[in-house]
């Protein structure tokens, strides 16, 4: 095997070595990244659906007690459309589930308000209706349902934080396969620096020896060499030479 191949060889294996980790690297990266981003969005929206919700059922508790107070028929519209708001983004956040407690807050929160719009649409259609009666029998079921929206509002908020916790995570996870190329490189540099220095250095340096033996104490040029490569093909060269030149010293 020639010098040429050797050196082009380890040279290859350090390039591999590399393009392989920065390549995992980034497709780490870029896989995390967007699952995290994915997380933090489907949270914030649910995060979003909670707080329209919570808003919903202000107004409707407004436009309620008002029309218990003042037996006003025309806030039964705002009550209404409190009331399609809070549906819109309870379907929302039904559709938007991505935590296994989400699913059972959001049955929570669709059960109880069922009953607090029973109640609710029961209270605007009577003309009798009193507060004492929207706190014995409406305040609680509005109570219940507020109470699923912002547990629904903190599971997503927490999952936000566990996101983030995720991201950092993965980062780490991502830095791994370059202090492994880079612990791997050292070592490779040191077995490269050794057998560079046991196949070429070391030999041209015993060669070197030989020949300042012949030339000053006229020692036998005797190498021994493990590899058939370019440095034994000078090793046998200068062996001719030395030979040619003993014949010709003999021939004078």
């Amino acid at each position: 095997m020639s010098i040429r191949f050797k050196i082009l060889i380890g040279f290859l294996i350090l390039a591999s070595m590399l393009f392989i980790s920065g390549a995992f690297s980034i497709f780490e990266l870029t896989r995390q990244g967007r699952a995290v981003k994915l997380m933090i969005a489907d949270s914030y929206q649910s995060i979003d659906y909670a707080k329209q919700m919570l808003d919903a059922l202000d107004h409707q508790e407004n436009s309620l007690l008002y029309h218990i107070g003042t037996k006003d028929s025309l806030v039964i519209g705002e009550f209404e459309s409190a009331s399609n708001l809070f549906d819109i983004n309870l379907r929302n956040a039904g559709t938007n589930l991505t935590h296994e407690e989400e699913r059972a807050t959001v049955d929570s929160i669709t059960h109880f308000y069922k009953i607090y719009m029973k109640r609710a649409m029961f209270a605007l259609q009577c003309e009798k209706y009193n507060f004492n009666a929207y706190l014995d029998s409406i305040q609680s079921s509005r109570i219940k349902t507020k109470n699923y929206v912002k547990k629904l509002m903190i599971i997503n908020q927490e999952e936000l934080y566990q996101s983030a916790a995720f991201h950092e995570a993965s980062a780490q996870r991502a830095l791994l396969p370059g202090l492994i190329v880079i612990i791997t490189s050292l070592l490779f540099t040191f077995i490269f620096i050794y057998l560079v220095n046991h196949y070429f250095v070391s030999p041209i340096l015993k060669i070197t020896k030989a020949v300042n033996d012949f030339v000053k104490y006229h020692k036998a040029f005797d190498v021994p060499l493990e590899t058939k490569d370019e440095i034994f093909s000078l090793k046998e060269a200068i062996g001719h030479l030395i030979s040619y030149t003993k014949t010709i010293k003999k021939d004078e």
